[in-house]
């Protein structure tokens, strides 16, 4: 079936709407039953019409603008303004289930915050710049946070960087794609290296350069392919359909329950007295679903097939299993456990989320040296710090499992025992944990004054306790 336009929708709405006047009209003036029967089927033939055959609303006719069999989001504006609807809930279908696979790749991505280490020491100038830099601007908060939300919704973010100059530091900002639609230019044989950006600063305006030099602009390509910089379609872009399927089967399911799952009771009659003499004791109240019942008619509750149910309940799953598929989140974790039943399957399953967030970990990775770099040659450039901030660095966005966990205990660890890797590397691993700063505690609690023992300090009581 062919997805019809949105105004063919609107010219039905008319014509209905002209229809159901005449109809008003029509039954004002005597004799015009036949006229009025005519309008009747008209208005249910356009009402029919505008109807997709496939969807299966049952107590009125839809006007729906997608089909339930098809991708109805292939351009990459389509997919970000369904995302950003999707993702506030200000649409029929999908609103449920879209929010939460965001914010579940999110927490995947970098919910344990950054993590950044000079290679110069925790108490190097260039390790002090960072912390302040990633306090000033909550990157290991609620900022960093926001700009993966933006990445995850529009494939992309584009940070830049600007100068408080009342305070003497560095912020940094992002500029959403949806808001300012703005446009990368690449050199010719060099996707890589950005040469300008546009955008359109109001609504309906046109494009012009944005007034920040490149210099302080760092673009975070995560979705889309080499030969399109600028549309940027992520994962979840790519399921945005099977969310609203999904989202329409659970409605579907609830309808059959709201509408077809009550029991009602059956009395098969002999004649048409009795069972006139049973409606008229029902419909007055006499009878109610827990009386009892005494009579020649035979008498049972019936209720509808549950194999209607099951259809829905395979639709559902149907969807989530391309929806886990394309986003990494084990399907069992789509509040659906009875489907993981093997304990070791389910252990295993952390390899895949990590599969599945790497690219976009080392993408944010890189994105996010970068910014750095360029905060601190921004820093320096205003005066704000002095040139020995600069220094080598690495930027990690660790990923919390317990498989993890167990994999630096029996791995890293005794690597790192045989002086094989450093410490720095095994602390980068470790989510929840700032490396920098448990250096430095680790550091200050060397150089305290050893603890006085039990046997000193049993020896000082006695001699206190002589003196007396």
């Amino acid at each position: 079936m062919n997805k019809p336009e949105l105004s063919q929708f609107n010219q039905y709405g008319k014509e209905v709407l002209r229809l159901r006047n005449e109809l008003i009209q029509a039954k004002k003036k005597p004799f015009s039953f036949l006229k009025q029967r005519k309008i009747k089927k008209e208005i249910q033939a356009l009402e029919e019409g505008q109807r997709d055959i496939l969807n299966t609303s049952i107590t009125q006719s839809q006007a729906v603008t997608s089909v339930v069999d098809k991708n109805n989001y292939k351009t990459y504006s389509s997919q970000v303004n369904q995302s950003y609807e999707m993702f506030n809930s200000r649409v029929d279908y999908g609103g449920e289930i879209h929010k939460g696979l965001v914010e579940t790749r999110i927490a995947f991505i970098g919910g344990e915050g950054l993590s950044v280490i000079a290679k110069d020491g925790p108490e190097s100038e260039t390790q002090k710049y960072i912390d302040k830099f990633l306090k000033d601007n909550k990157l290991n908060g609620s900022r960093l946070i926001r700009m993966l939300e933006m990445g995850e919704l529009e494939g992309k973010n584009l940070l830049f960087l600007k100068p408080d100059n009342k305070n003497n530091r560095i912020k940094t900002h992002s500029i959403s794609w949806w808001l300012k639609s703005y446009n990368i230019f690449t050199e010719p044989d060099d996707h890589e290296t950005i040469k300008k950006v546009t955008w359109i600063p109001e609504k309906g305006g046109q494009a012009e350069l944005i007034p920040i030099p490149l210099e302080r602009m760092v673009y975070v390509r995560i979705g889309g392919s080499a030969d399109r910089i600028n549309e940027t379609t992520n994962r979840i872009h790519c399921v945005l359909t099977q969310c609203e399927n999904y989202s329409r089967a659970a409605f579907d399911l609830r309808k059959n329950s709201h509408l077809f799952g009550k029991i009602m009771p059956n009395w098969k009659t002999q004649d048409i007295q009795e069972a006139s003499a049973i409606n008229n004791a029902v419909n007055s109240g006499d009878w109610t679903i827990g009386k009892g019942y005494a009579g020649m008619a035979d008498f049972k509750f019936v209720s509808p097939p549950a194999n209607g149910v099951q259809v829905n309940i395979q639709d559902m799953l149907t969807s989530l299993k391309t929806i886990s598929t394309m986003t990494g989140i084990p399907i069992h974790w789509l509040a659906w456990p009875e489907l993981m039943s093997n304990r070791a399957t389910a252990d295993n399953l952390i390899e895949v989320i990590s599969a599945a967030t790497r690219k976009d970990r080392l993408i944010w990775e890189e994105a996010f040296t970068e910014l750095i770099e360029k905060a601190m040659n921004l820093a320096i450039e205003k005066n704000f710090e002095s040139p020995s901030i600069l220094g080598e660095f690495e930027v990690k966005l660790p990923l919390v499992s317990i498989a993890l966990l167990k994999q630096v205990a029996e791995i890293w660890i005794p690597l790192m025992d045989s002086k094989i890797i450093s410490m720095a590397t095994v602390r980068n691993m470790l989510p929840g944990i700032n490396p920098a700063r448990e250096e430095r505690f680790i550091q200050e609690q060397d150089n305290r004054e050893p603890i006085i023992d039990n046997e000193t300090l049993n020896e000082t009581i006695a001699a206190m306790q002589k003196r007396k």
